[in-house]
């Protein structure tokens, strides 16, 4: 699985199995763009930087979950937003 961030317009962070994906995935759940635009606003990260950005979030939201529990969710995610922008929430 590999992982991308979407700046624009919306921020995500996705789990795909490539860049298409990424943005198919994009624009199914978080919102439409210009596919050149998208393209332009998305890059591909490492697998720690994105677990690191999802527990961030998830201890944030749920304090007393535990490491292990984040980490096995985050490992199931495949072709799915692992956050999108809060304001969209």
């Amino acid at each position: 699985m590999k992982y991308f961030e979407i700046d624009e317009p919306y921020y995500a962070l996705i789990a795909a199995e490539d860049e298409e994906a990424a943005i198919e995935i994009y624009e199914n759940n978080v919102a439409y763009g210009d596919e050149g635009t998208l393209k332009d606003n998305t890059k591909e990260v490492g697998r720690n930087y994105a677990l690191g950005r999802y527990g961030n979030s998830i201890r944030q939201a749920l304090p007393g979950y535990r490491a292990s529990e984040i980490k096995k969710e985050f490992e199931e995610r495949k072709n799915d937003c692992l956050l999108i922008d809060g304001c969209l929430a």
